[in-house]
């Protein structure tokens, strides 16, 4: 059971009667609060009356409340804004690890990249010197070749020359038997 209070408070010089079962320094603080309200709109336009000033300062109040109203709206909205910009954030951070992992990955393939290219320029090196033996070595056969018709030219004219040789031989050889037959 709540026990009801009876609050006395004084607003624009009337007494009041506030029931209820709130703190009574919170009832009183608002009780002064609206009195300094009231006040500032009657010296703020002293053609007013009591109730005019009463009802514009309620206008004012009201005003107020639908002010902090917008004002919470825009806050939770913001909240909520804040809540996909913290997302947003957290997808930034991750795209950032995303993007240094990529880099770390990129660098190395271009260190990768580096070392074949090298290996490949060390290979076509040792070709341009394989191909430069090959060269220097068909060269070289190709003078054996010259070399060999050439002595294969000699032992045929040798050929000839000892074939003609033993012909003559031979033939000396039978002149000579014929001469000794005729002795």
């Amino acid at each position: 059971m709540s026990a009801n209070k009876r609050i006395e408070v004084i607003i624009d010089g009337m007494k009041f009667y506030v029931l209820g079962d709130d703190n009574e320094s919170y009832v009183k603080n608002l009780a002064q609060t609206l009195d300094e309200k009231i006040q500032k709109t009657y010296n703020s336009n002293f053609r007013l009356n009591q109730v005019q000033s009463i009802i514009l300062c309620a206008l004012n109040i009201l005003d107020e409340l639908e002010r902090t109203k917008r004002d919470k709206i825009d806050i939770n909205s913001m909240k909520s804004d804040e809540k996909a910009m913290l997302e947003k954030v957290e997808e930034i951070k991750a795209l950032k690890n995303t993007i240094e992992n990529l880099k770390k990955e990129n660098s190395n393939i271009s260190s990768q990249f580096t070392n074949t290219k090298e290996k490949e320029h060390e290979t076509v090196e040792k070709l341009k010197k394989a191909n430069q033996i090959n060269v220097d070595r068909s060269k070289e056969i190709a003078t054996l070749k010259a070399d060999i018709s050439a002595y294969q030219e000699q032992i045929k004219e040798l050929d000839n020359k000892h074939n003609n040789a033993q012909r003559r031989i031979i033939d000396l050889s039978r002149e000579l038997e014929s001469l000794y037959d005729e002795k």
